[in-house]
C-alpha cells in the first residue's frame, strides 16, 4: 500500500506559482538595508575624516596655505559614485516594484492556495509607494510573509 502524505508543506510546493517576480518585490526591502547601511558607514567615515583630519597632507610640505586634505578628489569622486549608484537602484526598484507585485500577485491568485491576493490592489498600493516611499518596504514584506504563507514561496 502506497500512502500519499497529505501535509500541508506538500500541497505549499505543489501550489507554487511558477512567477520570478518576487525577486523584484524581495528585493526592495534588501535595498533599503543595504542603502542604510552603506549610508551610515559613509556619513560615519566623512564624520571620522572632518573630526580628526585624517588624510590631510602635512603642512610642512607644503606651500603656506596649501593644506588640502589628500583625498578630496576621490573621496569625493567615489561617494558621489556610490550615491549615484544607490539612487538609480533605488529608483528601478521602485518603479519595477508595482510591476513585479501586481505580475506576482496574479500568479499566486492563480495557484491553488488558501491566500488569494488583489492583483489590482497590490499594484495600486505599489503605485502609491511612489509618492509615499516608505509605503514600499512595509508592503513588500507583508506581502511576501503572506505569499509564504500561502505558496511557501520565498
Amino acid at each position: 500500500m502506497a500512502e500519499t502524505p497529505s501535509t500541508e508543506t506538500d500541497a505549499r510546493s505543489d501550489a507554487n506559482p511558477e512567477s520570478g517576480w518576487w525577486y523584484w518585490v524581495a528585493a526592495v526591502p534588501v535595498y533599503y538595508v543595504i542603502g542604510t547601511v552603506l549610508g551610515f558607514v559613509v556619513g560615519l567615515a566623512a564624520f571620522a575624516f572632518a573630526l580628526t583630519g585624517m588624510g590631510t597632507m602635512d603642512p610642512g610640505t607644503m606651500e603656506p596655505g596649501m593644506g588640502l586634505p589628500m583625498g578630496v578628489g576621490f573621496g569625493f569622486a567615489g561617494v558621489f559614485v556610490l550615491v549615484f549608484v544607490l539612487a538609480a537602484v533605488g529608483l528601478l526598484l521602485s518603479l519595477v516594484f508595482p510591476l513585479a507585485i501586481y505580475y506576482d500577485a496574479t500568479a499566486v491568485e492563480d495557484a491553488p492556495g488558501r491566500w488569494n491576493p488583489d492583483p489590482v490592489l497590490y499594484g495600486l498600493l505599489g503605485l502609491a509607494g511612489l509618492v509615499a516611499q516608505p509605503l514600499q518596504v512595509p508592503l513588500a514584506v507583508y506581502y511576501l510573509y503572506k505569499r509564504h504563507e500561502s505558496v511557501g514561496v520565498p
